[in-house]
């Protein structure tokens, strides 16, 4: 395979690398296999429509993990207030 040999190829030359290079290299082969895993649990994790069905009623009776929101309580005032005078 093509990329084999590209592996290969770059730990053959690995140790006549700089430093820097060095750095880039693996950085690089880093990378490449962390998209590779990614790739692969994304297919792991791709299911038929019947999983898929069962996930949606699952998120739907799901609970809230967030207690909801307190009410805010306001201050009463010290004193009731007076009643107007209606004029009677």
């Amino acid at each position: 395979m093509n990329t084999t040999k590209t592996i290969n190829a770059l730990r053959r030359g690995f140790a006549d690398q700089t430093r820097a290079q060095k750095l880039a290299t693996t950085q690089a082969m880093l990378t490449a296999t962390a998209d590779c895993v990614n790739d692969l649990r994304q297919l792991v994790q791709e299911t038929d429509a019947a999983a898929q069905r069962r996930k949606a009623k699952r998120r739907e009776t799901e609970v809230d993990p967030k207690p909801p929101v307190k009410p805010v309580r306001v201050a009463e005032p010290s004193k009731p207030r007076k009643p107007k005078y209606s004029g009677l």
